[in-house]
């Protein structure tokens, strides 16, 4: 009786062994979330790229064990892997691998036939045992590119037709509409920027004096060149002399100014200092100031 009870224990365990393989994945390891097949099955002739997609979630630590994915170029059955890509990421302690699969059909019949995408099965490696899971093959009806028993192709060939043409009338307005705002921008980048004089409006007062104030070396001896150029620029505008106790007469006149009142009086007040007062200036120092000046009054007088 015990000889009998050892020998049902250990054909039990043999049973339990073939019912669970070892290498096979359990649902709760690993489990097919999602199969993406092709659109349609039928129709399908020689060189159709048909793509499958494979989404499968692991527990984490594994991963897909790249060694034992199916080989791009190999050729089963006429079909022929093109290309496949694998994408990992992770969620909740879980791993999600995506399998993209692109197979082209490379076979040839005289009728149609039913074929196949290969079942492919994927190992898992990281943990602490073995793990594969198998994604089922995928049938579809081949169809041959002409009918079974023709003697003569000839007669059988279709006749050529032209392309559809594409209406470009849309685009060409669109084109023209971009060219035209870039040709605008581009002016008026140049108008902003630009110290030329060759453009309409570009050679105002200040324009003239900020080119003039660029070209003076930045020591004191450039000092007094420097107040001229300015002075110079006010007076034109102005119509005669202009004196620090006329400015606001003169923004009046001129409001496209005001916006640096405080800047002009500013400058009349160093002017007075440089010309009557007994404190040198720093040369550099207030030559830059008068020439960045300049390149804002420049700006007012072109409206920008």
């Amino acid at each position: 009786m015990k000889n009998l009870t050892i020998k049902l224990i250990a054909l039990f365990s043999l049973f339990a062994s073939f019912a669970i393989p070892s290498g096979m994945a359990q649902a709760e390891d690993a489990k097919i979330l999602n199969i993406i097949n092709p659109s349609f099955s039928n129709g399908i002739q020689i060189g159709d790229l048909l793509k499958r997609t494979v989404i499968i979630e692991v527990n984490a630590p594994y991963q897909i064990a790249k060694t034992t994915l199916p080989m791009k170029g190999e050729l089963r059955n006429g079909i022929e892997l093109a290309d496949i890509s694998v994408q990992t990421s992770r969620k909740n302690n879980k791993n999600i691998i995506a399998i993209a699969l692109r197979y082209q059909v490379f076979t040839s019949a005289a009728k149609p036939i039913v074929m196949q995408l290969p079942a492919e099965q994927f190992a898992f490696t990281g943990g602490a045992k073995a793990l594969s899971i198998k994604v089922p093959a995928w049938r579809f009806w081949f169809s041959p590119l002409v009918a079974e028993g023709i003697n003569n192709a000839k007669e059988n060939l279709q006749p050529q037709f032209a392309p559809t043409l594409i209406d470009i009338n849309a685009h060409h307005t669109k084109f023209l509409l971009s060219l035209a705002l870039f040709i605008t921008g581009l002016l008026g980048l140049i108008y902003i920027n630009a110290d030329k004089r060759w453009l309409p409006f570009m050679n105002g007062e200040f324009a003239q004096a900020h080119r003039s104030l660029k070209k003076l070396p930045s020591n004191e001896a450039a000092e007094k060149n420097a107040l001229v150029y300015m002075h110079q620029a006010f007076n034109n505008i102005y119509g005669k002399n202009l004196f620090a106790d006329e400015v606001v007469q003169f923004l009046a006149n001129y409001p496209k100014f005001s916006i640096l009142k405080i800047e002009i009086v500013h400058f009349f007040e160093q002017s007075n200092a440089s010309l009557f007062g007994s404190q040198p200036q720093n040369g550099e120092h207030f030559i830059k100031e008068l020439i960045a000046l300049s390149k804002r009054l420049r700006d007012c007088e072109r409206g920008v």
